[in-house]
């Protein structure tokens, strides 16, 4: 299975009849970022076994010219994306226990570093099934009043699509069940509720810390796990 690079986005997985489509209505071109499993890093599509694919196109050559060419775009080895899952778990829960002293102002931070690990996770389920891209998955949830509908497509929606992907590849994770996902939703909407919010507060304190983990965790899965 093959990941491609679209618009700095992940593109994944496909097959490779998949990819030499794409490549034959030239979507992939030579200098298309690439990966599969194997490779220590993403490659221009001309550097890889999918060459024999491309169109062969005589290039001008320069007298004197030998210098290799220079990739500005860095990407990530599934360690590097797992170690970088881990540390912003870390620091979520470094940034919530320290809203205890900063009296509230570091769980802004944890927040921040909660959305981040909800757009990775709906980053890695992108295969053309999944209902939402990432950059929409958590936009949408700062438009006020919405967001009140689309808490429920970007928490709960990833794990039911997150199964789903699971079923579509025949990958060896565990399914989670959406219940979590949707009792965080719920309290969250009860702690807009005045006074409720008290009695609610700490319950979806310790609900968003266990969907963090689970976040993390099966992110971490689906990384380790590709095709």
């Amino acid at each position: 299975m093959w990941y491609y690079s679209f618009e700095k986005q992940q593109v994944g997985p496909l097959d490779e009849e998949a990819i030499k489509g794409l490549i034959a209505d030239q979507t992939i071109i030579g200098s298309t970022l690439v990966w599969t499993q194997g490779m220590a890093t993403w490659l221009p599509a001309s550097s890889t076994s999918l060459a024999k694919n491309l169109p062969q196109v005589a290039l001008p050559t320069v007298a004197g010219a030998n210098t290799p060419p220079v990739y500005s775009t860095v990407y990530k080895t599934p360690e590097m994306e797992v170690k970088e899952l881990n540390d912003l778990f870390l620091w979520f829960w470094i940034c919530l226990a320290g809203s205890l002293v900063t009296f509230g102002l570091s769980a802004i931070a944890s927040m921040v570093l909660f959305y981040i690990i909800l757009y990775r996770h709906w980053q890695l389920i992108q295969d053309g099934y999944a209902r939402t891209t990432p950059g929409k998955a958590v936009g949408f949830l700062f438009i006020p009043f919405f967001n009140l509908y689309w808490i429920f497509e970007a928490f709960p929606g990833l794990i039911r699509d997150t199964n789903a992907y699971i079923q579509r590849h025949a990958l060896p994770i565990k399914m989670q069940d959406a219940g979590l996902a949707t009792a965080f939703c719920i309290l969250t909407l009860l702690c807009l509720v005045p006074y409720l919010n008290f009695a609610t507060g700490v319950a979806l304190l310790v609900i968003q810390i266990i969907l963090a983990k689970n976040l993390r965790d099966s992110a971490i899965a689906l990384i380790q796990n590709r095709k």
